[in-house]
C-alpha cells in the first residue's frame, strides 16, 4: 500500500489497531519521532513544502536511514493530514507493543478513566513524562492514545513515555500483583498535601472524565480519594491542568 493511502487509512482507530501504525504530523512532531527509538515506516511530504529548511533536513534524515519518503501534491497531502493548516510533512511509525507484565511499576502510575478529549490526553501524557510518572494506563472509554491529535498534543512525550490501553480487569490485576494502591482524584477527596505525607513508594492515581467523573467500579476500588485545594466557589479544574498539579505534588510532596 502506498504511504498516501496508508496515511489516509490510519485516520481510523480500527485501521491503527489493525496495522499497529500511527501518524505523527507536523515538523516538530516528526523531528521528535526521528529522535526516538520507535520504528518509522515512512514519511509523506507535500512537494510545496520540500524547500522549507527544516522539512528538507527531515527528508535528508529519512533518506540517510533508508526510510521511504513519498512526495505528493498539496491536495493529496491535505487528504491524509489531520490539521486544518498542514505543515506539509507527516510520518508513519509502529505503535510499540507493551505487555502488562513488562510495565515499569515504580513511583507514580497514572490511570485515565474515560478521558475523551484528545488534546487533554496528549497534554496529560506530556506532563506525566515531564513530572516523572512511570506509566500511563488508558481505561476503556479513553480516547485512542495514538489518535493524531493526542500525538501532536503530547509534543514528542508519547514517543518516550510508557503508555498502554488496558481493560479495568487487567489494570486491577496488574496493580494487585504489585501491591500498588489506587488513589482517585475527586473534588470531594481529602487535600492531596495531607495525603502525600503518608504516600507509599508506589501509587496509582486515577484521573477521570470531567463531566461524568470517576466510574463507580473505579471509585469502589480506590484506597483513597484526593483533591487539589481550591478557593471557595471553584468547582473543578480542566483535567489536564489538574493532572499537572497532582503529579507535581505527588512527586515532590509540595504543599
Amino acid at each position: 500500500m502506498k504511504l498516501l493511502s496508508l496515511a489516509r487509512d490510519l485516520k481510523r482507530r480500527k485501521a491503527r489497531e489493525r496495522q499497529r501504525l500511527f501518524v505523527a504530523e507536523g515538523v516538530r512532531t516528526v523531528e521528535a519521532l526521528l529522535d526516538s527509538t520507535l520504528t518509522v515506516r515512512g514519511a509523506l511530504v507535500a512537494r510545496e513544502s520540500r524547500d522549507d529548511a527544516r522539512t528538507a533536513r527531515l527528508v535528508q534524515r529519512c533518506e540517510g536511514r533508508r526510510i521511504p519518503v513519498e512526495f505528493v501534491n498539496e491536495t493529496e497531502f491535505a487528504s491524509a493530514a489531520d490539521t486544518d493548516a498542514p505543515q506539509g510533512v507527516l510520518a508513519l511509525a509502529t505503535i510499540p507493543r507493551t505487555a502488562p507484565e513488562g510495565l515499569p511499576a515504580a513511583g507514580t502510575v497514572l490511570v485515565l478513566d474515560a478521558v475523551q478529549d484528545p488534546g487533554n490526553v496528549g497534554t496529560i501524557i506530556r506532563s506525566a513524562a515531564a513530572l516523572g510518572a512511570s506509566v500511563t494506563i488508558a481505561l476503556p472509554g479513553t480516547v485512542d492514545l495514538w489518535n493524531a491529535k493526542v500525538v501532536r498534543s503530547a509534543m514528542g512525550a508519547l514517543f518516550t513515555h510508557c503508555v498502554i490501553s488496558l481493560t479495568w480487569e487487567e489494570t486491577v490485576g496488574w496493580l494487585d500483583r504489585r501491591n500498588i494502591p489506587l488513589w482517585v482524584a475527586d473534588t470531594h477527596g481529602e487535600p492531596l498535601q495531607v495525603a502525600v505525607r503518608t504516600r507509599p513508594a508506589n501509587v496509582a492515581l486515577v484521573l477521570a472524565n470531567e463531566g461524568a467523573g470517576v466510574s463507580p467500579r473505579v471509585a469502589a476500588a480506590a484506597a483513597r480519594s484526593v483533591a487539589i485545594p481550591m478557593t471557595a466557589g471553584s468547582e473543578s479544574l480542566n483535567v489536564a491542568v489538574a493532572a499537572g498539579i497532582l503529579l507535581y505534588m505527588l512527586e515532590t510532596g509540595a504543599p
